[in-house]
Parts: C-alpha cells; structure tokens; sequence
C-alpha cells in the first residue's frame, strides 16, 4: 500500500476516535449546580450517609472589604444578620436541634447552617429571614462592638491568631487583608448604623452569594425548597473585586514580647495572586514543608526537641496569597530555632525539590484534602470557597487529579520564583530576648 493511501483510514480513525475526557469529579457523589432566579448560585450535592443537611452560605465581603477607617466592618455586618429577633425563633431552632456559626476571611464571609434534614424548610425559614432582613439597632450595634472588643482581648491573648493578625498588617497595612478583623477602638467608633447599611446593601444580594447545600434529600425535593428560602435575598450583582492598598516593604525581624513559657518562631512569605493552577502549586508546597513525617520541616522535631508544633500554612487571599511557615519552642531556644528554621528555608529555596520528595508530597496532599474534606461540613465549605473565590467548585473533585499532573519543572520553578531568601519575614512572639541572638545565622 502506497504511504497517502494511508491518509483515509487515519483520518477516520482520529475522526471516530472518543474526545479526552474531561477531569473525574472524586469527592462524593457529583453536585449540580443552578441560579436562582435572584442571581444566587447554588450547588446541591446529595449525601446519603445520614439525615442531615448542611448549607454554607457565602457572602463575597471580608476584611478586604472594609472601608479604610472601618476595620471589622464585615464581621459586625454578618454577625447582625444571625441575631434572632424573636424569642420564638431561638426557641425553633433549638427544639429542631438546628445550629448556625460565622467565619469571616479576607475576602468573604461565610455561614454554616446545619439541621436535621426533616427540619430543613422550617430552619432555612428562620435564618434567611434574620439574613435578609437583619435588625440594625443602636442597641444591637452597641452590643455587639463590646463582644468584637472581647474578641480583640483573646486574638491578642492567643499567639497563632496573633501571628495571623501582626502578618496581615505587616504585609497589607491598616487597611485591605491587613483591617483588623474586629476592628480596633477607632474603628468601632467609627462605625454606624449608616456604614453598615452601606456595606450590607451592596454585598447581601443574591448575585453576590453562593449556597453549597449537601443533603440527604433528593434533588426534586431540595431544590424547590432551597429557590424558596435562599429566594428572599434581594437580586443584585455580583460586585467587582477591590483592588488591594499600595502594598509596604515588609519590616525584616518582627518581635512581638509577651510572657509566656513558649515562643512562637515564624517565617512567612507572599505567593502569587489565586487562581486554579497557583492554588495548586501552593497547597502542594504547602504539604511538601509542613504536612506529614515526610515533610521538609519534620527534621526539625528530632534535634534535641528544638521545635514542637511545625507547620506550614496557606491563607488562599484572592490577590495575595500567603505562606506562613512556624514552629514552637522554648523560650530559651528561641534565637536557635530561628536559625535553624532560616537554614532550611534557604536550603530549601537553593536546592528545591526531587522527584522523590514530590511524589511523596502529592501523595501526602491528596490523601489531607480527602480526609479533611471528608465530612459535609467541610466540603460544602470548601465548593463555596473555591465557587466564591471564582476558581470553581469543581475543582473541589477535580483537585487530586489536577494535582498529579504537576511536574517536577513546574513545582521547582515555582520554588524558585516565590521562595528566594530575601522574600522571607520573620517573626517572634513570647518573652524578651536579646537582639543579637535574632540575627544568629
């Protein structure tokens, strides 16, 4: 047979053959996804492991969200849409055994509601009512600034949320991701009636929301009742993501002195904005340093108990995200570990990674994600972020898949762009030491 007579059946061939398929969701059953008529997106996922349903409700307004000037500004909005207004409400909710709770981050804040699945309508009935239609009192306001001031006293009293708090301003400033999430006395006076109904105004509407709903109720049935719930908030679009303050040169050797028997040793540096293929790499980075025995900074354990507590976490922020590398130890090794934890990290930024060390780090990774994301709680709170946060909740399903094709090129390449030396800050919070020690290489 002549060589063109071969072109015939090769196109037939290409012609017949099945397009790639797509990612395979892995994560439970398959959600579906609809818009409610209001411009709410809502994604169903149907768990029958038990007669519970769980919806998050997020809402794209966080501390980046504040106005300068106007820090907790978020977290006062949301908290007054879950203060019951009637006492018949509480007395509902707490005869159905339904409960409710609020997170805020830096870009959104986010609602978990959680009932028996028979109690479900009734449930969603109450709350959405609080939500989209909240009771901003004087009395109510006053009320909740002096819990937001009992928040302040235990986020400085704790030294991981104070090692949170004390990066975000270093990074962002006053303002954007570094606005204090319960404000601070200036804020709180600051911040009136008008200021809130400002801000709920313009984030509590429908097109601004994502609902993760996870039941073990049919489609036919969840989802008439959810249009009819969720329905109530007010149509609206989607708002435009604010871009973030003029970003300050992080200050180099941060000591926080408090008194305490441990100290917490920090180093933290900025990744790239979020979107689908950087949250990968980062959450693969963020597996490969802190997760695991196999992790680059469990070493660090078996050197005379220098450290305990070693970690390495991401914050996801949408245009900045963050890495937070930390360990415990005692006061007096303080300066020690820090040294030690500096080595590594640069170690780690010269020398990246092997093959070995990567297939161990998706390894480690894949099997965290599906654990933590194992129970409905987490799972609908993780869609919702991945939904509001524009990456798309399927990439909840898709994520060990995604992961794998990662290569070794691209993960050293992003060693190499993000973790140079000189991009690190480091931080100490615990008692006083002397500040040569800081600089001990």
């Amino acid at each position: 047979m002549k060589p063109r007579s071969l072109v015939l059946p090769v196109l037939l061939l290409l012609a017949l053959r099945p397009a790639l398929p797509a990612a395979t969701w892995r994560l439970g059953a398959e959600p579906r996804a609809f818009t409610l008529d209001n411009g709410m997106t809502v994604i169903l996922q149907q768990d029958a492991s038990a007669p519970i349903t769980v919806v998050q409700l997020l809402v794209r307004g966080g501390d980046n969200d504040d106005p300068p000037g106007c820090g907790g500004l978020a977290y006062l909005t949301a908290r007054l849409g879950l203060e019951i207004t009637e006492q018949a409400g509480l007395q509902q909710l707490m005869d159905f055994g339904s409960s409710f709770s609020l997170s805020v981050m830096g870009d959104y804040s986010l609602v978990t509601i959680r009932s028996l699945s028979r109690h479900l309508d009734a449930t969603l009935d109450v709350l959405a009512g609080m939500m989209s239609e909240p009771l901003i009192s004087d009395l109510r306001v006053g009320a909740l600034k002096d819990l937001m001031r009992h928040l302040q006293k235990m986020e400085a009293d704790d030294p991981d949320a104070l090692m949170v708090k004390t990066l975000a301003a270093t990074y962002f400033g006053a303002n954007g991701y570094g606005a204090a999430r319960y404000g601070d006395e200036a804020s709180l006076e600051s911040i009136g009636r008008k200021e809130i109904q400002s801000f709920f105004r313009n984030h509590y509407v429908a097109g601004n929301m994502v609902a993760v709903v996870i039941s073990d109720l049919d489609w036919e049935t969840v989802k008439p009742l959810i249009a009819r719930r969720l329905g109530r908030f007010i149509a609206g679009e989607r708002l435009p993501s604010l871009p973030l303050p003029p970003r300050r040169p992080p200050q180099a050797g941060l000591v926080v002195k408090r008194q305490t028997a441990q100290t917490l040793v920090s180093f933290s540096v900025l990744l790239p904005k979020l979107n689908a293929d950087n949250f990968l790499l980062a959450a693969l980075l963020e597996s490969w340093l802190g997760k695991g025995i196999g992790s680059r900074l469990w070493p660090l354990r078996s050197r005379g108990s220098l450290a305990y507590g070693l970690h390495a976490e991401l914050q996801p922020n949408r245009d900045a995200m963050l890495l937070n590398v930390y360990l415990k130890t005692e006061a007096r090794r303080s300066s020690e570990a820090q040294a030690e934890l500096e080595r590594l990290l640069a170690a780690i930024g010269r020398d990246g990674c092997d093959a070995v060390g990567l297939e161990s780090a998706k390894a480690y990774a894949k099997a965290d994600f599906w654990r933590e994301n194992e129970g409905r709680e987490r799972r609908a709170a993780t869609m919702a972020f991945l939904e509001g946060a524009g990456l798309s909740w399927r990439l909840a399903g898709e994520f060990a898949e995604r992961l794998e094709k990662i290569t070794l090129e691209q993960f050293n390449a992003f060693l190499r762009a993000w973790l140079a030396p000189e991009r690190w800050v480091s931080l100490q919070i615990g008692p006083p030491v002397e500040p040569a020690n800081l600089s001990n290489k």
